[in-house]
């Protein structure tokens, strides 16, 4: 075989001894130049690769030693006190210690009788028990009792542990472990009660004889629920026209419905009735020439609150006073169903 092979080499030399080809001109050149090119490519491309490799082991290692550094010790510390617990073992100071106790208790055997050397007994009474509870609660201790009296403590997180010499005991409460590191959510209290300080104008009559009135007032508004209010106080209205000022004082009764309620913003409707009696301003004033003029309001309002306590408000609305045995005019008389405009401060406490 191997001759055979020899004698088809030495044909093909034979053959193509003047075999030749042509190449282009400078061909050569260029190819010297290309090789350093494709070895320096591939150099980069394994630099790029050991790169990445071990930008990607420096990422995790970082990602472990950030996530390890800031990790709070305490839950990793209550995680454990956990797995301790589900399998009825133990915590010490320096780690977990898993000690798969017997359950049900075994039952206790009677004490043989000792047997006495001389003056000196096998045993003694205090070294007979030994017993171990275990129960998680909010603060760990732990406490070691032998048979002359002395103890030993040692504080940790999340239950007690106490040991003598003797027969072994062992008892978990299962409502404890349920709640153990529960975390009570902090109840929101809600601002039930409101104090509003408003003042307030409605539209001119008769072509500007009576005048804008003006409005100011005091009022409290108690939250029923969520949604539902009654609002009341005292309003007190000046009431201009050519050579006449009336004052009068009144009690609103409002209800307030909540039809928004956003973070910033709350958006509510309002219906209810105001009593005003005039009390000074008229050339009488007593209740039979001027008796109590009532009203229905409505309106839509608006909150923006600039805090927790702090809103300011708009509550633009049509109100209607009825007519009244009173002689006098009055912008009231002259446009009974008016439009008006309360704004002011609102605080809630």
């Amino acid at each position: 075989m191997k001759k055979e092979n020899d004698e088809i080499t030495d044909l093909f030399r034979t053959r193509l001894a003047d075999a030749g080809m042509s190449v282009r001109d400078g061909f050569w050149e260029e190819l010297s130049q290309e090789i350093p090119v494709a070895c320096q490519h591939r150099r980069r491309i394994l630099l790029f690769r050991v790169a990445a490799a071990a930008s990607v082991l420096l990422v995790l290692a970082a990602s472990s030693a950030t996530f390890l550094y800031f990790s709070p010790k305490e839950d990793m510390e209550e995680a454990f006190t956990k797995i301790a617990v589900t399998n009825g073992g133990q915590m010490d100071g320096d780690g977990i210690r898993v000690n798969q106790l017997p359950l049900p208790v075994e039952p206790v055997l009677p004490k043989p009788a000792p047997k006495s050397y001389g003056m000196l007994s096998q045993y003694t009474e205090e070294e007979d028990s030994l017993s171990i509870t275990f129960s998680m609660s909010f603060s760990f201790s732990s406490t070691t009792s032998t048979g002359n009296g002395n103890q030993y403590g040692n504080q940790g997180h999340n239950g007690y542990w106490q040991a003598t010499n003797g027969n072994t005991e062992s008892s978990v409460a299962p409502e404890e472990q349920s709640n153990v590191n529960t975390v009570q959510p902090k109840a929101v209290k809600k601002h039930r009660w409101a104090m509003k300080v408003q003042v307030g104008t409605a539209l001119p009559a008769d072509n500007g004889t009576y005048k804008m009135p003006v409005s100011a007032g005091v009022t409290v508004e108690r939250k029923l629920n969520d949604f539902l209010g009654i609002e009341t106080g005292l309003l007190y209205s000046n009431l201009r026209s050519a050579g006449q000022h009336l004052h009068y004082l009144g009690i609103p009764v409002k209800v307030n419905v909540t039809l928004v309620d956003t973070k910033k913003i709350d958006f509510y409707a309002t219906v209810g009735g105001i009593a005003d009696k005039c009390i000074a301003g008229a050339p009488d004033n007593s209740f039979k020439e001027e008796p109590i003029q009532l009203a229905v309001t409505a309106g839509i309002g608006i909150n923006y609150k600039i805090n927790d306590r702090l809103a300011v408000f708009a509550e633009p609305g049509v109100s209607h006073h009825f007519k009244t045995d009173s002689k006098l005019a009055t912008v009231r008389t002259k446009r009974p169903t008016n439009f008006n405009l309360l704004c002011g401060l609102r605080m809630t406490y």
